[in-house]
């Protein structure tokens, strides 16, 4: 491959590691190529870009946008799922993905700028996803107000009650 080519899928893939809020960190190894698209589609759904190339041109794409603490997880085949905006949901598509198929593993990744290891990664594929937090989140700030709108209406309610039980009264005796 000419050196050209070289500089110019590093640039690619640190451009692409640039416009990223995160990344997890794969081991491919004896994977089939229909099992590695298939992985491929499920993360595009969720955002995320799947990054296989070798490893000497990943080592440089993540020196150059300061993620070199990564370079302890590039060993072997190696890939970097790459994505914008939902660790939950990547962690849990990557760690779905391991249990059908023995020869892959989550190495770690970035999340937030943090390191986080292989352990780290599966904790957080345990958590709830963004729309689920969002929800128990709004849930939980609108039951306050449900209550208050219940012990607001309940005398409203007890009159119409009242009144009602006083007409019933009213035409039953006439």
């Amino acid at each position: 491959m000419a050196h050209v080519e070289k500089k110019y899928i590093v640039k690619q893939v640190s451009e692409c590691l640039k416009n990223a809020s995160g990344l997890m960190v794969a081991n491919f190894n004896k994977l089939k190529v229909v099992d590695i698209d298939s992985l491929r589609r499920k993360l595009e759904k969720k955002s995320t870009r799947l990054i296989v190339t070798k490893n000497a041109f990943l080592k440089k794409a993540l020196a150059d946008v300061s993620y070199a603490g990564l370079t302890k997880f590039i060993e072997g085949t190696t890939g970097l799922a790459v994505y914008k905006d939902d660790p939950v949901g990547v962690a849990k598509t990557l760690f779905e993905f391991s249990k059908n198929h023995v020869t892959f593993k989550v190495r770690g990744g970035m999340v937030e700028g943090e390191l986080i290891d292989e352990a780290r990664a599966r904790e957080l594929s345990a958590l709830p996803s963004k729309e689920v937090l969002l929800a128990t989140v709004v849930m939980r700030m609108k039951s306050p107000i449900t209550g208050l709108v219940n012990v607001l209406s309940g005398p409203i309610r007890g009159l119409v009650n009242v009144l009602n039980q006083i007409s019933e009264n009213k035409e039953k005796t006439q």
